[in-house]
């Protein structure tokens, strides 16, 4: 265990040279990153033995789920640190793999909560982190740092939302329609509609679910449709677009698509989006 003391230090030291110039919330990074890492190296040490990183997809999947989530995890994590903590949609993915896995995984409830931090989603970073604490003993040196973050990624929301509330509110009127008749095959699909920032996080700020059958609708998108801290406000550049599918939100084969558009908001906002296969 002597070797994995001085690993965490060694990240430690490197990470706070490397963040010296970011101030304070350079310093929080530094301590998030090395206990997310410290604490995946951990349990992989302990639970997983002989299993090395390499392991063919075949073994892989013969591990019981909870031990598979931690192994892409962890695996995530190296990718995450190798690339100067700079995660792509692969790596992110890879994390939420591990969590629909194994919902309370801790390495990519961390690691995920980084990332939200880093992109400034303080919300966001503030439900990763306040799952993850559930999962670490109370009062130990991991609940008390990611306690820090939890309050410092709050602290941050809150100003957000207090610099956008200064700014008001702007609604979008949405105009939905269809290019042609949809198939027998999607007559039950359902319609998602969301804007997201453009340049921002890819997140939906707004959204809003119909049911095929509604079509053509005209509907209004504000704040009252907003997801997880997002808001609308006059200024902010959006990009609209409507998605017909009968998965999820997410998207599937065969979705018909419409948009996007790209807005700057005012007070009031109109948008015509045509949905096509």
């Amino acid at each position: 265990m002597i070797w994995m003391g001085l690993l965490a230090a060694t990240v430690l030291l490197g990470l706070l040279w490397a963040l010296r110039g970011f101030g304070r919330q350079g310093i929080l990074i530094a301590l998030l990153v090395t206990v997310v890492a410290l604490g995946g190296s951990t349990y992989v040490y302990w639970r997983l033995g002989a299993y090395e990183m390499s392991l063919s997809t075949e073994a892989l999947n013969a591990l019981p789920e909870d031990e598979r989530a931690y192994v892409i995890a962890q695996a995530a994590q190296d990718e995450f640190l190798a690339r100067n903590r700079v995660a792509d949609q692969e790596i992110v993915n890879l994390f939420q793999l591990a969590l629909e896995l194994d919902p309370n995984q801790v390495t990519a409830l961390g690691s995920l909560g980084i990332i939200a931090f880093e992109a400034s989603d303080y919300p966001q970073a503030v439900q990763f982190w306040t799952r993850m604490l559930g999962q670490l003993p109370p009062g130990s040196e991991q609940a008390k740092a990611i306690e820090m973050g939890i309050a410092r990624a709050t602290e941050r929301a809150n100003q957000q939302s207090a610099q956008k509330a200064e700014l008001g509110e702007a609604v979008i009127e949405l105009s939905v329609s269809l290019s042609q008749a949809v198939p027998e095959s999607l007559k039950d699909a359902t319609v998602f509609l969301f804007a997201r920032e453009v340049n921002g996080s890819p997140r939906p700020l707004v959204a809003r679910r119909l049911s095929v059958s509604e079509l053509p609708v005209t509907v209004r998108l504000s704040n009252q449709d907003a997801l997880m801290g997002g808001q609308l406000h006059p200024g902010l550049t959006v990009e609209v677009a409507a998605r017909l599918t009968v998965g999820d939100a997410t998207g599937s084969q065969g979705d018909w698509m419409g948009g996007p558009v790209v807005l700057t908001l005012e007070r009031e906002n109109k948008a015509e989006l045509q949905l096509k296969p």
